[in-house]
């Protein structure tokens, strides 16, 4: 047999195995999101797989500040339109908590005017709103718009009950509240919480102190105190809310960050060990500043040996990093700390610092330009919308795990169980392929945050249908029933 006719036979075999394979594939037909190997069917996606049966926090709400921003821009004649933005379920990202920083006012060595304060007290005893009325009306913008939930907070005591005369703090960075001030210091926020309660905020909890541990001398409102001073000026505080029966919880002690022995650990059980602040508060706050996750676990192991564990809240956050950031870098930062908030230590509130920045520096949702007036939604604020805008007040977190250890994966329970809300961060550069396993509902919305998407709906899918997680983004399923 000559060479050519070999070739040729040879050629007519595969061209015949071609077809055998082909005809075999076109009759056995699988979905797109199943495949035949031999033993049995398996998925083409990293399976995302989700226990109801095991559960953890109950989810209140996501927020922002207004510190200091409000100050200005709640003068604005678009401050309606900031806040539908920041704080509506349709048109924003649906946070539902707003922090409102009752000022200490001056004098202080803070140089940049935007980070003064002014303060409502025009002398002891006497208040007027009016001097904080751009703060107020953003305060009140925010309600209107959906916040449920107002927290105000102090970062310094007046002037005048300092022991360094300024309200941002003591030059060698100790304690600037005498002892002896600290009931007239609980007055003070009393006070103006009560005033501020009149006109029909919304206001749930009273935070008088501000990251303890730092040593405050310039820059920004703050004081430092040593722990025995957090136990004793709470007590005040407490004991003032109770004497007028206000529908006010006191928030403490707002450490700077989780992994702290003296401020945020052992500081819960000294908190708890006293018998008038165990008795008034239903949370502990704590800041996520300067805290790894290897940090974060470590926090989470030493709370879980307590028994009867309060919530956890995370009360502020950003990524203190300078250059403004509008792209997904800075919002895939964010959504990884939220994602290890939620799932290592399980809080049940998660707040961002500012909720509106004009500096060029990595720490607000929205930016805005003074001459114009003009703003425009970061990223990263999207991003926290892949949250607060499908996880409502109520949820409950649930197991979740994914076979793709490089994408992010936390699941939230509606009370009625006719929901779920799967958050997947995909951080890497390629595009990532998952499936829902076992997700209950009929039908599953997705909606992304990406270069190319602000927390917009982009496809529906049918449970056990492979979705492309696309690289660098944030992406909310939400299953009904």
């Amino acid at each position: 047999m000559d060479v050519h006719s070999m070739s040729m036979r040879t050629c007519i075999f595969i061209i015949c195995v071609l077809y055998v394979l082909l005809f075999a594939s076109c009759s056995n037909p699988v979905s797109n999101s199943e495949k035949t190997d031999g033993g049995g069917v398996e998925s083409l996606g990293a399976k995302i797989t989700l226990d109801y049966d095991m559960t953890y926090q109950t989810v209140e709400g996501f927020g922002a500040s207004g510190c200091w921003w409000a100050q200005d821009v709640g003068g604005w004649e678009n401050i309606g339109e900031i806040m539908e933005y920041l704080y509506d379920d349709e048109k924003g990202i649906g946070l539902d908590i707003y922090r409102y920083n009752i000022g200490a006012g001056g004098p202080s060595k803070v140089s940049d005017e935007w980070r003064r304060t002014q303060t409502v007290e025009v002398s002891p005893g006497v208040y007027d709103l009016g001097r904080d009325k751009n703060a107020i009306n953003a305060m009140k913008e925010a309600v209107k718009h959906g916040a449920d939930t107002v927290v105000l907070f102090a970062n310094s005591p007046p002037a005048r009950l300092t022991k360094s005369g300024f309200t941002s703090g003591e030059e060698t960075g100790k304690s600037n509240l005498p002892r002896e001030n600290e009931a007239e210091f609980a007055k003070y926020l009393v006070d103006i919480t009560e005033l501020i309660l009149k006109e029909g905020i919304p206001v749930k909890y009273l935070s008088p102190i501000n990251e303890p541990q730092w040593e405050w001398k310039s820059g920004q409102e703050g004081c430092h105190y040593e722990p025995e001073e957090v136990i004793s000026l709470s007590r005040e505080v407490v004991l003032e809310l109770e004497r007028r029966k206000l529908p006010v919880k006191i928030s403490i002690n707002e450490s700077g960050k989780w992994y702290d022995e003296k401020y945020t650990l052992t500081m819960y059980k000294r908190i708890m060990d006293d018998e008038v602040l165990s008795k008034a508060i239903d949370h502990y706050a704590v800041h996520s500043y300067w805290t790894s996750e290897t940090d974060k676990k470590k926090a989470a192991l030493y709370f879980s040996k307590i028994e009867n564990m309060l919530p956890l809240h995370q009360t502020e956050w950003c990524e203190m990093v300078n250059g403004r950031s509008m792209g997904m870098d800075a919002a895939l930062v964010m959504a990884k700390t939220i994602h290890e908030d939620m799932t290592i230590l399980s809080v049940s509130s998660w707040s961002h610092w500012l909720a509106v920045s004009r500096y060029d520096y990595r720490d607000g949702l929205v930016y805005v330009d003074i001459p114009t007036r003009k703003f425009k939604m970061a990223k990263r604020g999207w991003s926290l919308g892949n949250y607060a805008k499908f996880i409502e007040k109520g949820y409950i977190r649930i197991e979740a795990s994914i076979e793709d250890e490089n994408v992010l994966v936390s699941a939230y329970a509606s009370p009625k169980g006719d929901k779920t809300v799967v958050v997947a961060i995909n951080p890497m550069d390629q595009s990532k392929s998952v499936v829902l396993a076992g997700v209950r509902g009929r039908k599953i919305s997705i909606y992304e945050t990406s270069d190319n998407h602000d927390c917009d709906f982009v496809a529906k899918i049918m449970p056990d249908e492979v979705y492309e997680i696309p690289a660098c983004s944030v992406v909310t399923f939400v299953a009904e029933k």
